[in-house]
Order: structure tokens, then C-alpha cells, then sequence
């Protein structure tokens, strides 16, 4: 079995484990137009689309990582794990802020890129999810600054 059909498979297993877990997803009231199930549904679809077309189109075997990939995707599996822990108490502009630093290093930006990178797409995408969409976001540390 070649490593495309073997990442197909499992992104079939995460997709249907994520549309378990979205599905149970229901809002006390409703505070977004679309609710909180959409995200997850959505995200498992194309995910399952992705990996039946990996498990149809599979492919012949690959070359190893080159040194130091494994490390870095190790780093950044890390550090969303980190990000998911301290998300509601740091907020979404900070803790998104400090995961988008780290990752950009992580792929080699110099610290000027990562820096600048981590500060608009962290308070671009709270502008655009919290004022334009009106998803909810928590401020955690920020608070009433936002």
C-alpha cells in the first residue's frame, strides 16, 4: 500500500470522527447564523473528499523525509496542541498571534516575517470572524481592548 492510499485512509477515519463529533454540536441559542455545527461538517467533507481521492488515485511509494521534516512536523503538532490549551485564556488575537510566530519559524521566516505574519493574520482574521461574520471569538487578555 503506497503512502498516498495509507494518508487517504486516515483522513477518511479523522473525517468521520470529525462529523461525529460536529454533528452532536448544538447551540443552547442561536448566536451565529449558521451555528456551531457548520465548521466541523464542513471541514470533515472536505476532508473526506480529499482522502477518498488520495485512496482512488493512490500512487507509487515516496522517498523518506529529509532531515529535520519529521522534527518540525513534530513542533508543529506541538504546538496546536499548546494553542488549543491556552485559546480561551490567552484569547484569539494573542494565543493565534503566538502559534502563527512559531509556525512561520518553523517553515523559516526570519523573525521580522513571523513577527509582522503572526500580527495581521491574527488580528485580521479576529476582525473579519468577530465584527464581519459575528462568530464569536474569545478576548481573553485583550478583554475590552477588542
Amino acid at each position: 500500500m503506497s503512502n498516498n492510499r495509507t494518508l487517504g485512509g486516515l483522513a477518511l477515519l479523522m473525517a468521520l470522527a470529525l462529523a461525529a463529533f460536529g454533528w452532536g454540536l448544538v447551540a443552547p441559542f442561536a448566536y451565529e447564523p449558521v451555528g456551531p455545527r457548520a465548521f466541523p461538517m464542513i471541514t470533515a467533507v472536505l476532508i473526506g473528499i480529499c482522502g477518498t481521492l488520495l485512496l482512488i488515485r493512490g500512487g507509487g511509494a515516496v522517498e523518506g523525509n529529509a532531515p529535520g521534516v519529521n522534527l518540525g512536523v513534530l513542533a508543529i503538532a506541538a504546538t496546536l496542541l499548546v494553542y488549543a490549551m491556552v485559546f480561551t485564556t490567552l484569547g484569539f488575537v494573542i494565543s493565534t498571534a503566538a502559534m502563527s510566530l512559531v509556525v512561520a519559524r518553523i517553515f523559516g521566516a526570519t523573525w521580522a516575517q513571523a513577527t509582522i505574519s503572526a500580527a495581521v493574520l491574527s488580528v485580521g482574521a479576529f476582525l473579519l470572524f468577530d465584527h464581519a461574520l459575528d462568530v464569536v471569538l474569545p478576548t481573553g487578555l485583550l478583554g475590552d481592548l477588542l
